[in-house]
């Protein structure tokens, strides 16, 4: 498979993930949405009484999908090739791209190229059905959902322990700051 911004950038983004409406994702997508409006993001990623937990990971992972593709595409007429030359958190962090399939060996690349290779690989695990059978997902299109969904995701992975904490190091003063006031 080849990997080639050029392919990406002339659609902005991926296109979103649906699911039907009246099935039980659809259902349990509803309820995050509902739970959301709450205004308590903690609350928001619990796992609903009698659901199942890979259903609900599942949903929540395809809304966060669609999400960060809506908000990536508002950033990427700043962010090209020439403005960002290597994808980083920052002066200490530099991150590089691997999939341990087409590329095993992480290689540097420019941000763009990175978040490419990046929401392309999502996209085709969430195109496997054998993964992820529904289709789903409601984008937010202003800026100011950022932070909220950013920090919705930080209490999704933490809730489930999904990600190791050593990963989120370069983001720790951002979730910190976001996430004191919840606690």
């Amino acid at each position: 498979m080849s990997f080639l911004f050029g392919n990406r950038s002339s659609k902005t983004f991926k296109p979103k993930k649906n699911i039907p409406e009246g099935s039980h994702q659809y259902e349990l997508l509803k309820h995050a949405e509902a739970t959301l409006g709450s205004g308590n993001l903690r609350m928001a990623v619990m796992l609903p009484e009698g659901e199942d937990l890979n259903e609900w990971v599942a949903v929540n992972t395809v809304d966060f999908f669609n999400q960060i593709n809506m908000l990536y595409g508002t950033v990427t007429d700043f962010c090209t090739e020439e403005s960002c030359p290597v994808m980083s958190a920052g002066p200490k962090y530099e991150y590089h791209w691997a999939d341990g399939t087409n590329i095993k060996k992480p290689i540097k690349c420019s941000a763009p190229k990175y978040i490419d290779y990046l929401m392309t690989w999502v996209q085709d695990q969430l195109d496997d059905e054998t993964l992820f059978p529904s289709k789903i997902g409601v984008p937010f299109k202003q800026e100011a959902h950022l932070n909220t969904s950013f920090k919705h995701f930080i209490f999704f992975v933490q809730e489930f322990n999904l990600i190791d904490r050593k990963e989120l190091v370069p983001l720790q003063e951002l979730i910190e700051k976001l996430t004191t006031k919840d606690r």
